[in-house]
């Protein structure tokens, strides 16, 4: 198979909060193995790219990305069928996309919550996150309690106001932080986190919260990156209650200990969580997550085959 992924984000962001980019990156690297596949952003000279594909894989959707330069490859395509790989139920295709027949689509979610403009031939649902996962990482001295990291998301607001008070740790982007604030977060604010490879951000902290949107309480989606991220860098995770019909479809071990309903619960399970109870957490959800890790590349790679 010759295959072309199109990364809608700089490359250059890898080391970025930016989950989809790393798992661009990790699902070329599996694909290169036993295909022709290269991956591209817009940040690339595309005027020497004029192969045929037997496959172009758009991923993700930001709306900077410079669509019109891959006009011309795209147009002149004979036999190629053309993919978009999205981890996010809440993201819109861009209409570049769209006036082209979308032959399939790759995705976190159940197919019933994809968009009506979204219209695609056929449908794979699989564990993207999982792509980021790796064994756990030494385990060093904690110096933070608990922390949350994203983007701003509407859907989310309700346990904004729950959580994000006193000494809730909240990093986000500068561009967030106003949103953040007009929605009654009264919370400590840091930048994003770093991602580099073994020094990451996240291993100084004791906990972690995950949150999901409302939709997600129906719509199946597989746990989010943060879940996996949290597991190699040896952080807890507590969940607000309401995640309980995801934790259960999810196939993880997550003990009831671990579900969360107010900010006072938070400390308190920091303060008396067993560490064997903890332990078995991290060590139990880190090989499962590695597991189905190869299953999710070889679950891609067998879609593409026998398409």
């Amino acid at each position: 198979m010759k295959i072309l992924l199109v990364e809608t984000s700089p490359l250059s962001k890898f080391n970025d909060v930016t989950v989809h980019v790393r798992n661009s990156v990790e699902l070329c690297n599996h694909l290169k193995q036993r295909n022709d596949c290269r991956l591209i952003s817009d940040e690339a000279d595309i005027t020497d790219v004029t192969e045929q594909f037997d496959y172009i894989i758009f991923i993700s959707a930001t709306f900077y990305f410079k669509y019109k330069r891959f006009e011309e490859l795209m147009n002149n395509q004979k036999a190629c069928k053309i993919g978009w790989l999205s981890n996010e139920h809440d993201l819109f295709m861009q209409n570049f996309l769209k006036q082209y027949e979308i032959d399939f689509m790759i995705s976190n979610f159940e197919e019933w919550g994809v968009k009506k403009a979204h219209k695609h031939n056929k449908y794979l649902m699989t564990n993207l996150n999982t792509l980021i996962a790796k064994p756990r990482n030494p385990i060093c001295d904690k110096k933070y309690d608990i922390i949350f990291y994203g983007t701003y998301r509407k859907w989310r607001e309700i346990y904004y106001k729950k959580y994000f008070i006193r000494d809730f740790i909240l990093s986000t982007s500068s561009k967030n932080i106003k949103k953040f604030l007009l929605s009654g977060c009264d919370c400590n604010l840091t930048d994003k986190l770093s991602w580099e490879l073994g020094k990451e951000t996240l291993n100084l902290f004791r906990s972690s919260l995950y949150i999901e949107d409302t939709i997600n309480h129906k719509l199946y989606n597989h746990l989010a990156n943060r879940f996996y991220e949290s597991l190699f860098c040896n952080c807890m995770v507590l969940f607000d209650k309401s995640c309980i019909n995801t934790i259960k479809r999810s196939g993880y071990h997550i003990d009831d200990y671990f579900l969360i309903d107010s900010y006072d619960e938070i400390a308190d399970k920091i303060k008396n969580v067993d560490p064997n109870l903890l332990e078995d957490f991290l060590k139990m959800n880190s090989e499962t997550a590695l597991i189905e890790r190869d299953k999710t590349l070889y679950d891609i790679e067998q879609f593409l085959l026998n398409y």
